[in-house]
Formats: C-alpha cells, sequence, structure tokens
C-alpha cells in the first residue's frame, strides 16, 4: 500500500493516531488538540492524523503544522472493495486495522482513538501499559447488557462471529496496540479477509472482524478509557466512572446540538468543549452548519412520541427495574472485574468507583 510514512527511524516511538476522511476531519483536529492539551508525558510521542488525499486543505495542514500535529496521507482505495454499513460509515473505519504495519519502522506503541471522542485527562499513561503479551487493550463490550434481550441479541452476534464463551468482545473505539505484537500475529491480513469473506455478519466491520480473529485475546481496560456519555437513562453510570474519554457511538454526536437519536436537552458540556476549540480556529462556523431546523424539529418530535408512549405503557425501552438491576451489575462489574489498567495503578478503584490516577505512573517515568 502506497503511503508517505517515511522510514528512518525518529525520537518519538509512541503515537496518538486518528484515522479520517474529510467527512470526520474537523472532529478528529478536536480531539488531536485535547490529547496535547492534556499530555503530561516525559518521553517524546507523536500525534498523527492519517487521511486520503482529499481530506485537507492547506489551511488545514498550516494548523496541523503549527500545533504539531503530524498528517499522514495513504490510499484508502485498496478498502473500497470491501462493504460497509451505509449511512453512518466509510472507508475509513478500516484504517486503524492498516496502522501497525504502516507505521511499522516507526512507532512501538499506538494508541489509536475514534473521532467520536471528548478528552478529559492525559492518555499517555496507556503507552506504558503492561499488555500481558497481547497485541492490543482495549475496553471490553457486552459484559453488562442493559437487558436480558440486549443480552441476547449480543450474544446470537458474538455466536455468528465464531467466537467462544464466555464472550470477551472490545469496542475498537480506544485501542492501545503493540505495533510488534499485532504484526507477529498478522491481524492487519486477518482481519481485513474475515470482513471480505463475512460482510453481512460485520455490521461494524472493523470491530466485528477484529474481534472475530481476536476471540477475547486482549488486554482489557477499565471504563475510564471508553465511556458512556452523560445521557438518560445512563446518568448514574457516571457516578461510578470518572472518564478519561468519553465515547459518543452511534447517532449521538458531541458536536451536534440537535440531531437524530440525540436527547432534546442533552448534557451541553461536549458542544461548549468545541464551541471553545473552534471559536479561535480556521472554522469558526463549522459548528452552527452541523445541524438544521429541521433536526431541532425533529428532536421535539421524538421527545413528544417517547413522551405519548411511556403515558401509554408501550415505551420500548428498559423498564425503572431493569435499570436498576443493570446499575447494581454495572456496579459489582467496576468492583470487581480484572482491568490491567487497575492493576497497574493507571487507574484508581474506590470500591465501585473509578477514576484516573492522574498523580500515578506516568508514561516516561
Amino acid at each position: 500500500m502506497q503511503n508517505n510514512v517515511e522510514k528512518e527511524a525518529v525520537a518519538a516511538r509512541h503515537a496518538v493516531v486518528l484515522c479520517t476522511d474529510r467527512n470526520m476531519f474537523i472532529p478528529a483536529l478536536f480531539v488531536a488538540d485535547a490529547v496535547r492539551a492534556h499530555a503530561k508525558a516525559v518521553t517524546p510521542f507523536d500525534i498523527v492524523i492519517v487521511t486520503d488525499d482529499a481530506a485537507a486543505t492547506e489551511a488545514d495542514r498550516q494548523w496541523m503544522a503549527a500545533k504539531g500535529i503530524r498528517h499522514e496521507i495513504i490510499d484508502f482505495e485498496p478498502l473500497r472493495d470491501i462493504t460497509i454499513n451505509p449511512g453512518r460509515l466509510t472507508t475509513a473505519t478500516l484504517v486503524k486495522l492498516l496502522l501497525p504495519e504502516i507505521f511499522s519502522q516507526r512507532y512501538e506503541r499506538i494508541l489509536y482513538l475514534d473521532t467520536d471522542l471528548t478528552i478529559h485527562a492525559d492518555v499517555t499513561p496507556l503507552f506504558g501499559l503492561d499488555l500481558g503479551g497481547h497485541a492490543i487493550a482495549a475496553q471490553r463490550r457486552g459484559v453488562v447488557f442493559t437487558t436480558a434481550k440486549e443480552q441476547a441479541i449480543g450474544e446470537t452476534h458474538f455466536a455468528e462471529l465464531g467466537m467462544s464463551r464466555p464472550y470477551c468482545y472490545c469496542n475498537t473505539g480506544v485501542i492501545c496496540i503493540d505495533v510488534a505484537a499485532w504484526n507477529s500475529a498478522g491481524l492487519t491480513a486477518r482481519t481485513l479477509d474475515y470482513v471480505r469473506r463475512n460482510p453481512k455478519l460485520c455490521l461494524l466491520p472493523d470491530e466485528d472482524s477484529l474481534n472475530a480473529v481476536l476471540d477475547g485475546q486482549f488486554a482489557a481496560l477499565s471504563p475510564v478509557w471508553n465511556m458512556l456519555p452523560r445521557r438518560r437513562p445512563y446518568l448514574p453510570l457516571h457516578d461510578l466512572i470518572e472518564p478519561a474519554i468519553v465515547h459518543y457511538a452511534g447517532s449521538d454526536k458531541p458536536w451536534k446540538r440537535f440531531g437524530k437519536e440525540k436527547p432534546l436537552f442533552p448534557d451541553p458540556q461536549a458542544y461548549r468543549l468545541y464551541q471553545a476549540f473552534l471559536a479561535t480556529s480556521p472554522w469558526p462556523r463549522w459548528l452552527g452548519a452541523q445541524w438544521t431546523m429541521s433536526d431541532l424539529k425533529n428532536a421535539i418530535s421524538s421527545a413528544i412520541r417517547t413522551t405519548r408512549r411511556r403515558l401509554k405503557g408501550k415505551y420500548s425501552g428498559p423498564s425503572n427495574a431493569e435499570m436498576k438491576d443493570f446499575i447494581e451489575r454495572f456496579a459489582r462489574y467496576c468492583a470487581e472485574a480484572e482491568f490491567a489498567d487497575v492493576a497497574q495503578g493507571l487507574v484508581l478503584r474506590e470500591g465501585s468507583r473509578l477514576r484516573p490516577n492522574r498523580d500515578g505512573p506516568r508514561q516516561g517515568s
């Protein structure tokens, strides 16, 4: 695969990497800037945004250079034969699977980050995490399901992917990658081969293919590094987790004031972070263009429909009893599960509560 990544050795052996096309380019810059702002690392590390050749303008490139953010251009074309869920994902979602091969001569560790994140603490301690011989560390998904119905759907999907019980499925929005271990296991070729052979099974092509190939063989991170946003009915979870990273998976994106499946009155914190970032940037009007009056009308209509369904007893979401049970199970998971970051002091556990160890082990210390 053609790329413009130089082969010579450089000082930084670790990197935070984001992959995007033009669609998510501004969010990628937002995340990269937040990583830089929170970083306390002693050992040098790079922040890299990987795109195709159409993603960045000259003004974009100048801004990245001024911020110390590296820009790498690769050819997405060899991935375009892979079937992608239309309307939500693009070929860019698969690029993360190429990173360890692309950067094999430059980096020992890569912290891959999705673009729909907000950063609230230093992420560089993850570079020093002992992965126990695994190729990646990531947060487990589908351990604590909200309802029995969701569990049945999830476990059916895991079984269809060919995974083994007890299912150990990871979310690929935040991945700490040991480059040598990944390449030794041939994970790039194996994951791309799987998704090409099983496009209908891979609803999330990068995530499903990687989990099918790994089958639970990864170091588990706590939810501190990949936390749900503050939204109902999951607000009580934030009493348990102080997040370093919040992941806005699905349709509820942090740069949208109103939108499909977004609460009418969401927590404004993430939107305000975008406002602050863009106010002095070359793209001050970008945020206002991300939603329309139609989005507002749809949000209002959705809120009214939900209220009516609740009043008629036809609400399809989890009941109050199911949510109470879910929160109790999630609290036990936080208190009892084995997490590599907790065991190594990157995250502190206080009963059922987990929080970043802001004064503890740091990369390079």
